[in-house]
């Protein structure tokens, strides 16, 4: 028998601050979509606030029926999907999931685009300055594991997030 075809979640880009109106869009058009969002802290004239701001800025996840993808053409605040190979690119249900587990657990989330396992750093303080490495594991917001080839091996050390570059 046949499964049924479940429609791929797909990445929208939004203009600048306009994830909200997009995802409220979306909705009214009836289109499956997911904003992630974290609370975070701001400070207006001495007063704290907790908002919610977009876990990813810029980005809308939606899953659209095949018949859906006319009626978000024109949606104010819209850049158009992410591609890959000229077709929008697909986010996988189980990374989607990942991040809708990590929203609702309430946890502190930050978003470090820069910190990506593979990129290349440089070491800008510290005992290391000046040596070159390859990221390899986030342990935690203030420790980072960087594989720095030495002598055609490696050696792994952490240091401060405060001590590296990425390149």
């Amino acid at each position: 028998m046949n499964e049924p075809r479940v429609d791929p979640w797909l990445v929208l880009r939004t203009r600048s601050r306009h994830e909200n109106t997009v995802e409220s869009v979306l909705q009214q058009k009836r289109i499956i979509a997911y904003l992630p969002k974290r609370k975070v802290v701001r400070c207006w004239k001495e007063r704290k606030r907790t908002v919610e701001m977009p876990l990813f800025p810029g980005y809308v996840f939606v899953r659209p029926r095949a018949n859906q993808y006319e009626g978000m053409r024109y949606i104010h605040g819209s850049c158009g999907f992410v591609l890959a190979d000229n077709k929008p690119a697909t986010m996988p249900e189980k990374d989607l999931h990942a991040v809708k587990m990590l929203v609702d657990s309430g946890a502190a989330l930050t978003v470090e685009s820069e910190l990506i396992a593979g990129k290349c750093v440089k070491f800008v303080a510290g005992p290391f300055m000046g040596v070159e490495g390859e990221l390899v594991w986030i342990k935690n917001q203030k420790l980072l594991v960087i594989n720095v080839d030495l002598v055609g091996g490696s050696v792994r050390v952490e240091v401060d997030r405060e001590e590296i570059s990425v390149l």
